[in-house]
């Protein structure tokens, strides 16, 4: 068997790592195996196959010796060397599924001891406080701060919120966008009045006034629009963490929260000084 043949045989280009021949060959062994399929020959594919992934990653494959055994294999085979065959390719099988079956565990290990592990529940205690304070703040009473508006533009835009959104910048407050309430900025005066969440101070709506009525303007494009996801999304580290098993499931979302919410979390507690909100419970 040629190497060529090794790489037809499993659906493989020429140039496949040695990291996709054994992860394609443990994908085609668990349809092949005698264990599974008892067709012959699925019993006869799976010894070609095990033949092809040892000739492939034996760097000292001779083709030309091999080709020549096999040839002479094909002629005359007894059933007790078909047998044979059979039995060391289970052999084979099995040497693989172990060492397959020690790597996860090594792999498993690194994510779930040292100094990664300490990092992966700094990241979950954060995310869960920040959680929690998001939702308790849902209930508390707001922070009410002056303003002044310097400017608006209309975005073309649609926000997450409302399909028709302004871009205002504030005087202390920098840059946002807020809900374009009707008539709110025809003849409001440049004082406004920013409605903000208790523990993070998270802008929450804009009021403005004019002779006759005051008006609520939601911000957009902000952290409060998203905040019910965005609570749910902080708890995901804890999943992983009560739950240590070794699958597919786990390693993802270990790496999900590993740097998605732990890349947020940072996010949002070192802008805006929201660590300084948050270490004050709201006071400050």
């Amino acid at each position: 068997m040629t190497k060529s043949e090794c790489f037809r045989l499993l659906g493989l280009p020429a140039t496949a790592s040695e990291s996709e021949i054994r992860k394609q060959y443990k994908k085609m062994a668990l349809r092949l195996h005698p264990d599974v399929n008892p067709d012959p020959r699925a019993h006869e594919a799976f010894i070609k196959l095990s033949k092809a992934v040892e000739i492939l990653l034996n760097p000292d494959y001779k083709e030309e010796r091999t080709d020549k055994r096999e040839s002479r294999r094909a002629g005359n085979e007894s059933e007790e060397e078909r047998l044979e065959r059979m039995r060391v390719a289970k052999m084979r099988y099995e040497q693989q599924r172990m060492r397959q079956a020690q790597d996860n565990a090594i792999y498993f290990r690194s994510l779930t001891s040292g100094m990664r592990w300490s990092i992966y529940k700094y990241i979950m205690r954060v995310s869960v406080v920040l959680s929690l304070a998001m939702t308790v703040e849902l209930f508390l009473p707001r922070h009410y701060e002056k303003d002044v508006l310097l400017g608006s533009t209309k975005s073309l835009n649609n926000g997450i919120i409302k399909g028709n959104i302004t871009r205002i910048k504030l005087e202390k407050n920098g840059s946002y966008y807020i809900q374009n309430t009707p008539s709110a900025w025809a003849s409001t005066y440049p004082e406004v009045i920013i409605e903000s969440s208790w523990f993070l101070h998270t802008p929450i709506k804009m009021i403005t006034t004019d002779d006759f009525a005051r008006y609520r303007s939601a911000f957009d494009f902000h952290i409060w629009s998203v905040r019910y996801p965005l609570i749910l999304l902080l708890l995901l580290p804890l999943y992983p963490y009560l739950r240590r098993r070794k699958t597919l499931t786990f390693v993802f979302l270990y790496h999900l929260s590993f740097w998605g919410v732990g890349m947020i979390s940072a996010y949002l507690l070192l802008t805006q000084g929201r660590l300084i909100h948050l270490l004050s419970l709201g006071f400050l």
